[in-house]
């Protein structure tokens, strides 16, 4: 049901943007930007969990000064093992489906975004330090960076569509 409503929402809106991209990068940046949107809000509701004054883990102290580093944590675990699933089934459509060939692809998915998350801050530490770039600015172009190298890597390096035989 969940997959009939997000394909029917991409149909929906591709028309929109049918000039701007082909069918597989559109959907990637759709899916991606909802997981985005999941990883956000995963991350603030962590946050203020494991920080707020009475904490929601009683007895359990500490927790506090790791908010940001443990809602990171969790909420990059989440939003990978959603966004494989969105990008397996909604743009990157044309890779293998077996099960053996479906584990390769979530551990190769998995070190993308592993590369993209530290990638992504080095880069925006970068460009922060050595270019003297406004924060929010240099996370804009490193996020921009990213989207390219990430997309590239998750088509010919994760689901890599099989040759015909």
């Amino acid at each position: 049901m969940l997959k009939k409503i997000i394909h029917y929402l991409l149909r929906l809106w591709y028309p929109v943007f049918k000039k701007a991209f082909p069918y597989q990068l559109y959907a990637y940046l759709a899916v991606g930007a909802a997981n985005t949107l999941l990883n956000i809000g995963l991350f603030t509701l962590g946050y203020s969990m494991l920080s707020s004054s009475g904490g929601w883990l009683p007895g359990i102290t500490g927790l506090k000064g790791f908010a940001v580093e443990i809602a990171t944590v969790l909420s990059f675990l989440v939003s990978v093992i959603t966004g494989f699933w969105l990008s397996k089934n909604f743009a990157f459509t044309d890779a293998p489906n077996e099960k053996e060939e479906q584990k390769k692809q979530f551990g190769r998915y998995f070190l993308v975004s592993l590369q993209g998350q530290f990638s992504d801050y080095l880069i925006t530490k970068g460009l922060i330090i050595f270019l003297r770039i406004e924060p929010a600015i240099a996370y804009c172009i490193s996020t921009v960076i990213m989207l390219v190298i990430n997309f590239m890597l998750q088509k010919y390096y994760t689901f890599k569509a099989q040759k015909p035989r």
